[in-house]
């Protein structure tokens, strides 16, 4: 049997050369990591900023979008409790309705019960004895008597509502002015009314001395010595009557004076036959 030689001292160990190898080869990597880092594009690497900032906002829109959405989401929520809360008080309204129609409904139907028991009654009429009934004629009768009445109370009636008549004063003639004409003048607390004119002429007292037809009448009866002026005196017309007796004594015409009792409408018939 063949025998194993024996090992040789002489043996060199590979390690150290592998060592060697990887470290050469680690370094030459990294010398082709750097050389391809350096010769990548700078417009590459603004992108994948960009890129990187945009997504960035996108995230914050969304969370902002998801904060919106959840905060519709509460107020649709209130909306439809609203809406829950509306339709129930609708429905209690309905149901409300409902029986008030019911009500309604019966008591139309107890009416109309009532109506048809109403129709049902019998109407007796108690008979009037031959002697005690109501003719025709009796009735004409009444009528007319009737009508005489009313047509006596209407004559009453249009005699209430007719005005009261003017009461009159009568001026009767007096004194020894009789075979002068006269001309009235009626004197009253702040005027005198000139009967000589149609319709009669009032003048306040203010205006007595300036009047035309005053101072024309003054003229007629100073040139006439057949002319005088009446003054018609009212209970209240003394001041009056004094303004005007002056004026006439100054410019020396012919005057008198009679009284006028009462405050009705002037009759001067008596003088005028």
């Amino acid at each position: 049997m063949a025998r194993r030689p024996p090992p040789e001292d002489d043996d060199v160990s590979l390690f150290p050369f592998l060592s060697i190898i990887c470290a050469i080869i680690g370094v030459l990597t990294l010398m082709i990591a750097a050389v391809t880092l350096g010769q990548m594009n700078q417009d590459d690497v603004k992108e994948a900023v960009e890129n990187a900032i945009a997504m960035e906002q996108i995230q914050k829109e969304l969370a902002a979008t998801e904060d919106a959405v959840e905060e519709m989401s509460i107020q649709l929520d209130k909306e439809k409790a609203k809406l829950l809360d509306n339709a129930g008080s609708r429905q209690n309204e309905l149901v409300k309705s409902r029986a008030e129609l019911e009500a309604l409904i019966k008591q139309l139907a107890d009416t109309k019960k009532k109506t048809e028991e109403q129709k049902k009654i019998k109407i007796v009429i108690p008979e009037i004895p031959q002697g005690q009934r109501e003719t025709v004629a009796d009735m004409q009768t009444k009528l007319s008597t009737i009508k005489e009445r009313l047509a006596l109370l209407q004559r009453n009636l249009d005699e209430k509502k007719k005005p009261p008549e003017e009461a009159q004063v009568s001026i009767l003639p007096g004194g020894t002015g009789l075979s002068f004409t006269p001309n009235f003048v009626e004197c009253t607390a702040s005027a005198i009314v000139l009967h000589t004119e149609e319709p009669p002429l009032l003048i306040r007292n203010a205006e007595i001395a300036a009047n035309p037809k005053f101072v024309a009448l003054l003229e007629k009866v100073a040139n006439d010595k057949n002319q005088t002026i009446i003054f018609l005196l009212r209970s209240d017309s003394l001041g009056t009557y004094r303004i005007v007796k002056k004026l006439c004594d100054d410019n020396n015409v012919r005057n008198g004076k009679l009284p006028a009792v009462g405050n009705g409408r002037l009759d001067l018939r008596h003088f005028r036959k």
